[in-house]
């Protein structure tokens, strides 16, 4: 869904029931701590502390469930019980029945303020995290943004309560992550749009982040730089990873993004036709991958073909040809049919069809019987006037099937077969592209000029054998 989103690591869920002097300190701070009632107490010790001794999570879930039939479904009882059944879920794995059991123990206490404020605000911490987990995971829009409301709701109404001065950083982590990801605007029908409100106030907490501990945790630079470029703040973007760079220059990730913020922000002064800042920004792209490459990073088959297209937009046709030509024989750039064709056309560009020649044929040894590659060496002889080797491959290429459009050969392969005086060849050829529709009309009249070139020959023969 998202261009970036940090691994959330849920804290453990800390157990809401303590027995003995434990629950007695829990609601030390309450003027009447609520009791167990005598048949919640008498489960609790006879048979849920066993269970839970013995780590019997299906047990203990059986005399949770027992004593939750049995209780008023408003009672301290029924609360303390769903915040034990929550805390068995978590040692399960199931998340849906911890989220279930905390949401309900919640809804009891807000009603009757069973908890010490310190222990609600607790639950309602840990219900967010397990909201925004389920939010991140979840398929449907329509539901993913279900969990992240109740995320954003209860994380609001937690940090109106808290102290901003004791967060701690994994408290701070997980705000800017929730900001985040709700400023990046849930995908639907693949369509996002972002929310700039949000993520404006995703980076005033990031921010916080980087400035709250001495060594900031490398997160806070990856959601930095992520929402800077989802504000599309894309110079911004760039300083910081450059500045990123200095410190971590073994982040393979910073240098793709680095050298992708080049190649976006020259696209787009190129739409703009500002083309002082479209050559400013591929140099530096450029120069990022010399400096990533050296380091070895961005140099994978993919990156090497950007590379090439950035050297064809400043014009630097000559490096560009000589780093496809190197990568394709080398395999630093995918060896397909396209590629060889784009080398050669390259070459071609700097009349250079000698060389554009050559790297077809050796394009043509590495993908044998294909129609497509001598159909471009056919016309590249043509174009410099022979074309006895441009017929040679023009019947190369229809007998291996031609091209995409079979017509485009045979007409070629009728012009050049009528050119040479190669009449017959010229008539089968016109004959076979009057087979399709699109060049019926083109065929018709070259077999025309065909026949009457064919009727003039036929005539100077038997008027040189009359004499």
């Amino acid at each position: 869904m998202a261009l970036f989103r940090t691994n959330l690591y849920l804290q453990a869920l800390r157990a809401a029931v303590v027995f003995g002097l434990g629950l007695a300190c829990a609601r030390a701070a309450l003027p009447e701590p609520p009791q167990l009632s005598e048949f919640a107490n008498d489960q609790v010790n006879e048979n849920l502390r066993p269970a839970l001794d013995a780590k019997d999570w299906a047990k203990a879930l059986t005399v949770v469930d027992a004593v939750l039939a049995k209780v008023p479904a408003d009672s301290y009882d029924a609360a303390l019980m769903y915040q034990i059944r929550a805390n068995t879920c978590q040692q399960k794995g199931d998340t849906a029945g911890m989220l279930a059991g905390l949401e309900r123990s919640l809804a009891i206490d807000d009603q009757h303020h069973y908890f010490a404020e310190r222990n609600a605000l607790e639950t309602v911490y840990n219900i967010a995290q397990l909201n925004y987990q389920e939010g991140a995971t979840a398929k449907d829009p329509k539901v993913q943004a279900e969990y992240f409301t109740k995320t954003l709701r209860l994380l609001e109404r937690w940090l109106k309560t808290m102290n901003s001065q004791n967060l701690t950083q994994d408290n701070i982590q997980f705000i800017s992550s929730v900001y985040f990801t709700l400023g990046q605007g849930i995908e639907i029908k693949g369509e996002q749009k972002t929310d700039v409100p949000m993520m404006e106030t995703a980076l005033k907490w990031i921010d916080r982040g980087l400035t709250a501990a001495t060594h900031p945790r490398d997160v806070f630079y990856q959601l930095k730089i992520s929402a800077l470029f989802q504000l599309n703040r894309l110079e911004e973007g760039y300083e910081y990873l450059e500045l990123r760079l200095k410190d971590k220059p073994e982040n393979k990730s910073y240098w793709q993004q680095l050298a992708f913020t080049y190649i976006q922000l020259a696209n787009t002064a190129a739409e703009k036709h500002d083309d002082p800042a479209a050559y400013r920004y591929n140099v530096r792209a450029i120069l990022t991958f010399d400096r990533a490459q050296k380091l070895g990073f961005l140099n994978s088959p993919k990156d090497n073909y950007n590379l090439v297209g950035i050297y064809f937009a400043v014009n630097q046709y000559n490096r560009a040809c000589d780093l496809l030509d190197a990568g394709l024989r080398n395999g630093g750039i995918e060896s397909t049919i396209g590629n060889w064709q784009l080398l050669a056309y390259s070459y071609q560009e700097q009349h250079l069809e000698l060389k554009a020649i050559q790297s077809l044929e050796d394009a043509a040894k590495v993908f044998p019987n294909s129609g497509p590659i001598e159909y471009q060496i056919a016309q590249i002889y043509s174009g410099i006037n022979r074309e006895k080797e441009a017929l040679e491959h023009i019947k190369l290429c229809v007998a291996n099937g031609g091209t995409e459009k079979p017509q485009v050969g045979w007409l070629f392969y009728t012009w050049l077969a009528y050119d040479l005086k190669e009449y017959d060849n010229a008539m089968k050829a016109a004959q076979e592209a009057a087979k399709y529709p699109e060049a019926a009309k083109e065929a018709a009249r070259m077999l025309e000029a065909i026949k009457a070139s064919i009727l003039d020959r036929d005539n100077r023969l038997n008027a040189l054998q009359a004499h």
